[in-house]
């Protein structure tokens, strides 16, 4: 196998024809698009052989910069543009066989908010004046922390998906295609509703931008996590937009006494096992200070 395919004039071309023919949104599409560019350099230097693809995970691995959650999409974005291309016979065998992706402990990683940072955000919010961008970010606020509802989620909002009178809204989920209705706590509906009084939306997306560039436009993830990230600073609340949900989710876990099944009736978790980690740790917290008591009476 050579490199020549991936010099040819015919790059976005092929680049078209294997991820067009998937089946998943624009959104998706045009990320594996951007993405496979970084692939398409690597192998420009290094060509492509049989064992390309786990080359190339482990250039990705002593990239630094790169966390694991980024490292896994550029080695995806791979995978499946060169399955595409030995779908197109245009290399000869599979070579993405037997090559796991980059793993990561969720029980690492620090995201969720405490209840301090919830109440510096409680008060701030509470003392803003009502600005339409003041409006919006406590709009948001909400969705995040009285519905745990993922970035990806809350920009996909349109206004016809929110019912105030019944207090439901119908949320498309990350990976799906269809819309699921969730129960809105009280205070969302509140701020919702003087969210879109303020807006008056009758149709299209509930978040839109205000920049100059864009405005009016579909508000992205990035541009919440800009939005969020900007508030944190100003706080010095050491967190991430995810934090939110990990705060959800735990908060749930504690108040329902470790009834996952009914907590992933709220989180909408496909399965209990991602919830099983958050009860781990929650047990694991809760147990420490009887094991600082066993060794109270050491001195070093």
């Amino acid at each position: 196998m050579t490199n020549e395919i991936i010099r040819s004039n015919r790059l976005e071309l092929l680049k078209n024809e294997v991820f067009g023919a998937l089946d998943v949104t624009d959104a998706t599409r045009n990320e594996y698009r951007v993405r496979i560019t970084h692939f398409i350099r690597y192998a420009e230097t290094h060509g492509i052989n049989r064992n390309s693809y786990l080359d190339y995970k482990r250039y990705l691995a002593s990239i630094d910069t790169f966390s694991v959650s980024t490292k896994n999409k550029y080695l995806i974005a791979a995978k499946i543009f060169l399955g595409g291309l030995h779908r197109l016979n245009l290399i000869p065998q599979k070579i993405t066989d037997h090559v796991r992706g980059f793993t990561q402990s969720r029980l690492h990683r620090k995201e969720g908010l405490q209840d301090a940072d919830i109440g510096k955000l409680q008060r701030y919010c509470s003392d803003l004046p009502p600005t339409p961008q003041n409006l919006r970010l406590r709009a948001l606020v909400a969705l995040f922390l009285f519905q745990g509802l993922r970035q990806i989620e809350v920009v996909r909002l349109d206004v016809g998906d929110i019912d105030l009178r019944n207090k439901t809204a119908l949320i498309r989920g990350k990976g799906r295609d269809d819309k699921e209705p969730i129960h809105l706590h009280p205070s969302t509906v509140r701020v919702l509703r003087e969210y879109l009084n303020w807006y008056r939306f009758r149709s299209g997306a509930l978040f839109r931008s205000d920049s100059n560039h864009c405005r009016g436009e579909r508000l992205t993830t990035k541009s919440v996590r800009e939005i969020i990230k900007r508030v944190f600073a100003k706080l010095e609340i050491d967190g991430s937009t995810h934090g939110f949900r990990h705060f959800f989710i735990t908060k749930l876990i504690k108040s329902y006494k470790g009834e996952l099944l009914m907590v992933s009736k709220y989180s909408r978790h496909r399965s209990i096992q991602m919830l099983e980690v958050y009860n781990d740790e929650i047990i694991r917290e809760q147990d420490l200070p009887r094991f600082y008591e066993v060794f109270k009476e050491i001195r070093i």
